[in-house]
């Protein structure tokens, strides 16, 4: 594990506005979201309607178990790919359709784990992640990099596979 070197107390807490920078799926994740939605919504409508022309007792549910759990696990993507990370000075937010959305301060970080996957920000270090997204997002060792310089210095960053260790501020 790595600890932050640098400090951020330089940063005036009397701001009256936050410049904020945001992250998101690059088009092709975003298109796929909203077109696997749309089938989603297709299946949903034509499965719906064999159930009103056929009734319950009519229907081959053998053959639509599959389509309805591919359906189910399809829908449970969408608003991951959808999401959009809004980065202030102090602060990141999560923000998914359907979901509620999720805030860290960067004051209450306590560790941050880069993988080669995802990023997790943790406020208290024994407990699940208080804030995580994925590294497809676009920019993403753009948005790390930023991230990791406004994290106080007692912060401890986790970066095992060291891919971003000359752009990162951690020793």
């Amino acid at each position: 594990m790595s600890s932050r070197t640098s400090d951020n107390n330089a940063r005036s807490p009397e701001r009256s506005f936050q410049h904020t920078e945001v992250y998101r799926h690059g088009p092709l994740y975003r298109w796929g979201a909203y077109g696997t939605a749309g089938i989603v919504a297709l299946s949903v409508l034509a499965i719906s309607g064999t159930m009103v022309t056929k009734g319950l007792s009519g229907m081959n549910w053998g053959a639509y178990t599959g389509a309805i759990a591919g359906l189910i696990g399809a829908a449970v993507s969408v608003p991951s790919l959808l999401a959009e990370l809004s980065l202030t000075e102090d602060r990141l937010r999560k923000e998914r359709p359907l979901r509620a959305g999720r805030e860290v301060s960067f004051e209450e970080v306590r560790r941050v784990f880069i993988g080669g996957v995802s990023v997790e920000i943790y406020v208290d270090a024994d407990h699940e992640p208080a804030l995580t997204f994925h590294r497809h997002v676009q920019d993403s060792d753009d948005l790390i990099e930023k991230l990791v310089v406004r994290l106080p210095a007692s912060a401890e960053v986790d970066h095992p596979s060291g891919e971003l260790d000359g752009r990162l501020e951690i020793a």
